[in-house]
């Protein structure tokens, strides 16, 4: 069937290529969930599969970070894919099948599986599947309240208690950061709280907003801005660059969180022409062009860039700055903690975690050593950022890899796949990717030979409280219960007699 489809996808022409292009598309993601599902299958067949399902980096985060690293995506995203895939394949094998002949979308897929999701009755699910299976290659161009509505009518006729409801403003509460994604150096931030927070909120970036100096140029829309900033650090009055001895607000707070910023020194006196501060005003015929910055931008740890004229102007002023050295042929250090002036070299040399499709940023990290202390020396050349739960995986699930003294290091799956990340400042510093000291040859040969029981010798994985299936239930439990009163007095009043 998927060869067919990719044939009329090829010999179509016009609308009726598109036609078979949209459905191939869907076929694919079907085919694609079917791939996830079965290397779920692979990883829990074997005989102590279960005495893993406690685990913190259990058979389904092993699973995950396989599917992760084929598809360069985060472990999030891998985890929605496979929760679907399973559910999928699972409770809905009819649908499944004509999923993976194209009819099916992604986008009712995943509607699907969160309206289903309360569903307990292995019956009710299988009534549910059948129903659907046979109606769904009608719904490609229903609205999203559409689908939600029809799949709902199913759910409720075959077990009226999973009925999801629509949850209220109040529990959807929520507040998201999002860095710019042009290098523009600002943020933009989203949020739904409860009315008496956003109105203390309020009041307090005005009183924030009212300590700023008079002679420094900012807007109140601006000083309402930094003093979001001013909150984040724990601080209780907007700092001040005019320059005046006499200014209250010149020396700001100091603050228990720490941003890190990675710049060349040059950005740190750039003096590229910018206005940064005060009332946006219209354009002149005889203002010059804007023009490109004169050094090279830095980088917000685990975000993006920021312009020099930015570093230079807004950070540079009351950072505590730390300078990093590349060890160049350094020999090795003697403890297995690297130094901290080591430490910080090879963080901002990965910027990330380096498991493949990772972007944890370095700071949240953990140092392994890529051939196991004490054996593998403590050195720039067998340093990396590993996010905990990818330094579990790697230690504990047979991933193997070999590192190059550039940071550069080439991956090897469980399932047989190969992968290779670079370092991350290669872009941005690529002087601190010039290769560093590396291992002894004897060394690495020794290490190939060893097992992973052997490699993770003396370590014990970290315990779940409660398996990922226990917890599961307890969240279906939870939401069944919550609705319960709700779903009742519906069913009542649904069985309620004609009033003649």
């Amino acid at each position: 069937m998927f060869a067919e489809l990719v044939a009329a996808a090829e010999t179509g022409r016009g609308a009726g290529a598109v036609a078979a292009l949209a459905r191939l598309e869907n076929a694919a993601y079907a085919h694609r969930l079917a791939a996830c599902y079965r290397l779920l299958l692979t990883y829990t067949a074997g005989m102590d599969s279960a005495q893993r399902d406690d685990w913190v980096a259990d058979n389904w985060s092993a699973v995950c970070a396989e599917i992760a690293a084929a598809q360069s995506i985060s472990l999030g995203m891998a985890s929605a894919q496979l929760a679907t895939a399973k559910t999928l394949h699972e409770w809905f094998p009819r649908i499944a099948e004509v999923a993976g002949q194209g009819w099916v979308s992604r986008r009712m897929v995943e509607v699907l599986v969160n309206r289903t999701r309360l569903m307990m009755s292995e019956q009710g699910r299988a009534k549910v599947d059948a129903e659907i299976a046979a109606r769904i290659r009608g719904w490609s161009d229903w609205s999203l309240q559409r689908l939600q509505t029809e799949i709902d009518y199913w759910v409720d006729r075959y077990e009226p208690f999973a009925l999801r409801r629509t949850q209220s403003k109040s529990r959807g509460r929520h507040v998201e950061v999002t860095i710019a994604p042009d290098g523009s150096g600002v943020a933009y931030i989203e949020a739904q709280v409860l009315a008496t927070d956003g109105d203390a909120l309020d009041q307090r970036l005005d009183a924030l907003a009212a300590t700023g100096c008079e002679h420094y140029p900012r807007t109140l829309d601006q000083r309402r801005a930094d003093a979001v900033g001013v909150i984040a650090a724990g601080g209780d009055r907007l700092g001040c660059l005019c320059d005046r001895e006499d200014c209250d607000a010149a020396h700001r707070s100091a603050s228990a969180v720490i941003v890190h910023v990675i710049a060349r020194e040059e950005a740190l006196s750039d003096d590229t022409p910018v206005q940064l501060d005060g009332a946006t005003r219209q354009p002149e015929a005889s203002d010059s062009p804007d023009s490109p910055a004169m050094t090279d931008p830095g980088l917000l740890l685990g975000h993006g860039i920021l312009p020099a004229s930015v570093v230079a102007a807004k950070i540079a002023p009351t950072a505590r700055l730390r300078y990093i050295r590349h060890p160049g042929e350094s020999p090795p250090e003697s403890r297995y903690r690297p130094s901290e002036t080591l430490a910080w070299f090879v963080r901002a040399r990965d910027l990330t975690c380096r498991f493949p499709g990772c972007g944890v940023p370095a700071h949240a990290c953990d140092l392994d050593h890529a051939v196991p202390w004490p054996l593998g020396p403590t050195q720039a050349s067998n340093l990396r950022c590993l996010c905990r739960h990818h330094h579990l995986v790697k230690t504990f699930w047979g991933w193997r890899d070999r590192q190059h003294p550039d940071g550069r290091i080439e991956w090897l799956s469980p399932t047989g796949q190969t992968y290779t990340t670079d370092a991350g400042a290669a872009l941005l510093f690529p002087r601190l990717c010039r290769p560093t000291a590396p291992v002894d040859p004897a060394i690495v040969r020794r290490a190939e030979t060893l097992s992973p029981e052997q490699k993770a010798r003396g370590l014990a994985m970290p315990r779940r409280k409660l398996t990922r299936q226990a917890a599961r239930h307890k969240d279906i439990d939870t939401e069944r219960r919550t609705n319960a009163a709700v779903n009742a007095a519906r069913i009542a009043k649904r069985n309620q007699p004609p009033p003649f």
